[in-house]
């Protein structure tokens, strides 16, 4: 068998510049290029034989090179103010913003920076911020400012660094010396990153593609109508269709990728993998050779043409309007984004290989052409969940590839060079990679809200281009708004994604088209003087769990058992989503719950979920408590069976109390299970943790919350009279 295994890694940042104080108001082009950026790239150039594509996003090029050149964001002046002239706001946005990182990565094995988020809380309430802030000492704070940026550099530029690695082990008691030396180094990696991609692009290693600049949806900036398509009954904010707009960001990336690389890109990763046929030909007549996106889209396409598709028609590429398409295998790019961060990483690299040889397997490409296992991902963001950022699953994929006898890791143009068929696609399916759809961009009132706000400045734009102002404003004017077309504002408006930045991605989004006006001499109209989503709390993140308000009594195991009303009055923990390129998870939210004696769970899974957990291999579900030292798990065997017990071994194992053989479980289109108090040794009062993980054999599927924990008090005598009015 011969078969090319396609990774695609997307590299994308939106615009964090503020356009009115010319500085980044986030900080993660900086922390991204001193780990991701450069680290995938040293792990990448130590196995040549490894072929892939890397995706730049032009937003994201612009800022790593201010940040080389020395620009300083927000966060970063914050951090660098001498720790005796904090004010106490800046206190807060401190203990608020720099425990932004991977907890059980960066945090936990770090003595002194758990010690720091034990005293601001893991768990706050509305308005705790500041008071808890107001506790802190200025030297625990500049212990957390060093702290926070040191953990975010990634192996490579830690390798070999005594500097570093002393810093690492003096734990605490920092100064503004040692965080210069930190912020130093992060910008050598900066400056590393682009060098270390242009020469692995110069040896064949590494083919380098790009995106829109400002990351648009492109289908929507065309024409928004046509979110009906797979949506007809999304509410929609009036028509905005500048399909010219459209062509203008497709040409402004090709020109930053030829600047920074050297020549324009082969290929391009629409931004959120969304297409329509309009947008299709509008990369055709940009001279895009090829396009990637989801397999949702290919089915939905298929399905247009009269049909079906089947699980082979994904191994292989296909064709419209003379551009070549590819669509990616989720499960397998989401294997990688999820889940195996969270098991062996030579395991999950193995199965990963696994999996492909199988996939090629079902290709319908023609015989004696290489087949196409498509792995198209965020490149960015996973490794934070990874063990040493990723280093040693990085290492045992590449090795793995390199030794395969029936893989080969090629670049996407490598693999369209020798495999020419094309399977032709007539008609065309418009969606993104999210459910195949535009919901996430369009449609609720807030997201609509800002499409309104950009199609009034949008026309205002044109009135201004009719008469005689200067080429030069109408150019900084038009800059502002194809800025304010990215998607990134539209992602965090409104429902489903939430983020402690909300209320900076909303200025930003504000602020450009107000630059706009100001460009072209405009008045700004006084709805950009005020959020575009009033009802989020500035700077507040959106809380995904309830702690429970009354005791609950479900009958597991027992007719009615799963009734809503069983499990009224249980916390909730609300899976989110809003990972870069995240599908749906296998479980969509967690109640937990008790009467005085049993702590009851019940996981609710996803549709599909079901299915995903019992198709193939014994899958476990593992439930961790954690008590200040004391740490339990109980490990749950999934079977299609309707009932069965949670397995116990009293015997201690690792520092782990290990339990078995308690109540009844019941899993259907949820798991719930009962376990005793008195079993996990937890008195009334005691306050342990909780988290859940679901693994196949070795290879862990996922885990909830992804990072951290449910915090969970056990009832007292009192409980019910504290929360009768809940």
């Amino acid at each position: 068998m011969n078969a090319h295994v396609c990774f695609l890694f997307h590299m994308h940042q939106p615009a964090y510049v503020d356009p009115m104080s010319g500085r980044a108001e986030l900080p993660w082009v900086r922390l991204h290029g001193a780990r991701a950026y450069l680290d995938v790239a040293t792990a990448l150039a130590a196995h040549p034989p490894v072929h892939l594509t890397v995706n730049f996003v032009p937003s994201l090029l612009s800022q790593l090179e201010e940040v080389v050149a020395g620009a300083r964001d927000a966060w970063l002046e914050l951090d660098e103010k001498p720790a005796g002239e904090w004010t106490p706001e800046e206190r807060t946005l401190l203990v608020g913003r720099l425990f932004s990182i991977h907890w059980a990565r960066a945090i936990e094995p770090r003595p002194r920076y758990r010690e720091l988020l034990e005293r601001r809380g893991r768990e706050l309430k509305p308005g705790e911020l500041a008071e808890r802030a107001a506790r802190f000492t200025a030297q625990e704070l500049r212990d957390l400012t060093v702290l926070f940026n040191l953990s975010w550099i990634g192996f490579a530029a830690r390798s070999g660094d005594r500097e570093l690695e002393a810093l690492a082990k003096k734990g605490r008691d920092y100064d503004e010396a040692d965080l210069a030396l930190v912020i130093a180094r992060q910008r050598a990696a900066c400056e590393k990153v682009l060098p270390l991609w242009r020469e692995l692009a110069a040896r064949g290693q590494v083919e380098l593609s790009s995106s829109p600049y400002f990351h648009p949806i492109v289908p929507l900036v065309i024409d928004t109508e046509t979110a009906r398509r797979s949506r007809p009954d999304l509410p929609e904010p009036s028509r905005f269709a500048w399909a010219e707009d459209a062509a203008a960001q497709i040409r402004l990336a090709q020109e930053a990728h030829a600047r920074v690389f050297g020549a324009p890109p082969v290929g391009m990763w629409p931004p959120e993998g969304s297409f329509s046929p309009e947008a299709v030909e509008l990369y055709a007549q940009a001279g895009v050779r090829w396009l990637a996106t989801d397999e949702g889209n290919l089915w939905r396409s298929l399905a247009l043409a009269g049909r079906e598709g089947s699980r082979g028609d994904l191994y292989r590429a296909y064709r419209h309007l003379g551009v070549e398409l590819l669509f990616r295998d989720r499960e397998l790019s989401d294997r990688i984004g999820f889940a195996y961060a969270h098991g062996d990483p030579r395991a999950g690299a193995a199965d990963l290989l696994a999996r492909a040889r199988h996939c090629a397997t079902l290709s319908t490409a023609p015989a004696g052409e290489p087949k196409l296992v498509p792995i198209f991902l965020d490149g960015e963001n996973p490794w934070e969940a990874y063990p040493e950022s990723g280093r040693s699953f990085l290492d045992a994929l590449f090795s793995g590839l390199a030794r395969d006898p029936e893989l080969r890791a090629t670049s996407i143009r490598e693999h369209l060079e020798q495999a020419p068929s094309r399977r032709e696609l007539g008609a065309l399916h418009s969606g993104s990679w999210i459910d195949s759809d535009f919901h996430i961009w369009i449609g609720d009132p807030v997201k609509n809200r800002a499409w309104e706000l950009l199609g009034r400045v949008r026309r205002q734009f044109e009135r201004a281009r009719a008469g005689a102002l200067p080429a030069a404003r109408l150019d900084r004017a038009y800059r502002h708004l194809l800025a304010a077309e990215g998607s990134d504002w539209f992602w965090w408006f409104g429902e489903p994604f939430h983020s402690a930045e909300d209320a900076i991605f909303d200025r930003l989004f504000r602020a450009h088209l107000a630059g706009a006006l100001t460009a072209l001499g405009e008045p700004i109209f006084d709805e950009l003087s005020h959020p575009v989503a009033p009802t989020k709390a500035a700077g507040g993140s959106q809380a995904t769990t309830r702690a429970p308000t009354a005791l609950i009594r479900p009958r597991i195991g027992e007719p009615g058992g799963d009734s809503f009303y069983a499990w009224h009055g249980a916390g909730i923990f609300q899976v989110p989503r809003g990972a870069a390129m995240a599908d749906s998870p296998l479980v969509e939210r967690i109640h937990f719950g008790f009467d005085r004696a049993t702590l009851y769970l019940r996981l609710d899974l996803a549709p599909g979920g079901a299915a995903e957990l019992t198709s193939s291999g014994e899958v476990t579900l593992e439930v961790i408590v954690l008590e200040d030292a004391r740490r339990m798990r109980l490990r749950l065997p999934l079977t299609k069976e309707s009932h069965t017990d949670w397995i116990l071994d009293e015997a201690a194992a690792g520092g782990w109390r290990e339990l078995a053989h308690g109540g009844p479980t019941r899993i259907g289109r949820a798991i719930e299970l009962g376990v005793p108090f008195a079993r996990l040794g937890l008195a009334a009062g005691a306050r342990a943790t909780l988290a859940f993980q679901l693994w196949r054999g070795e290879l862990s599927l996922a885990r909830y919350p992804s990072d951290g924990a449910i915090p969970l008090t056990v009832p007292d005598d009192a409980f019910e009279a504290r929360n009768w009015w809940a």
